[in-house]
């Protein structure tokens, strides 16, 4: 295999991008400037040394610091945000855009996926069981006191929700926490990542 059947392989890795666009992605870069390249070969190379996983929420953050490395993401460290709330939301991209809103200011927990309806071991698609240690360990130290969904609205995220709440009564205890979920302003079949400002603003605010 050459190196651009090599590079097209590689694309199509990407999430949405199909043999034609993966092609594209060769033949632009093919066309482009050596200097092009290097800035992205050195961002390629950056990106593996200096990306980490948050231990908390899950979310992939930037660390420059080989001396003292952190563990934890900026939004986990950050004392001056509501460590009483645990947002749930499926992937990096829904935390990136609530963020973006400036509505929440509580902390996150990124699930990694989904369940489907029906589907036979739930456990294995979504980090349920890191879910629900971060969420005893947070209720046994006094700190939380609301986990708010905000899955997608669709047959997925419904059957995500109703999983994760199950789970939840029965390791947790209903009583010891409340658990929420945004207000169906939000259209059905909307992905978080795409919705805007004042439309997760008031399903937050009309959370129940």
């Amino acid at each position: 295999m050459n190196a651009t059947d090599r590079l097209t392989e590689l694309f199509m890795r990407f999430p949405g991008i199909g043999p034609k666009q993966a092609k594209r992605f060769v033949y632009f870069l093919l066309r482009e400037h050596s200097q092009y390249k290097e800035q992205l070969i050195k961002a390629l190379e950056e990106l593996k040394f200096t990306g980490k996983q948050c231990e908390k929420c899950y979310r992939f953050y930037g660390d420059k610091n080989a001396q003292t490395p952190k563990v934890f993401c900026s939004i986990c460290e950050n004392e001056t945000r509501d460590h009483s709330e645990l947002m749930i939301v499926e992937k990096e991209l829904d935390l990136d855009a609530i963020e973006k809103t400036g509505s929440y200011n509580g902390l996150y927990f990124i699930l990694g996926g989904l369940v489907p309806p029906l589907t036979e071991k739930p456990s294995e698609l979504i980090r349920i069981r890191e879910l629900t240690s971060r969420i005893h360990g947070a209720i046994e130290s006094g700190m939380l006191s609301e986990v708010i969904f905000a899955l997608p609205v669709t047959d997925y995220g419904d059957t995500t929700t109703e999983y994760i709440e199950k789970i939840i009564k029965q390791i947790v205890g209903i009583d010891k926490i409340k658990l929420s979920h945004l207000a169906r302003g939000l259209s059905s079949g909307l992905e978080i990542e795409y919705v805007d400002r004042d439309t997760f603003k008031s399903a937050l605010e009309r959370r129940n």
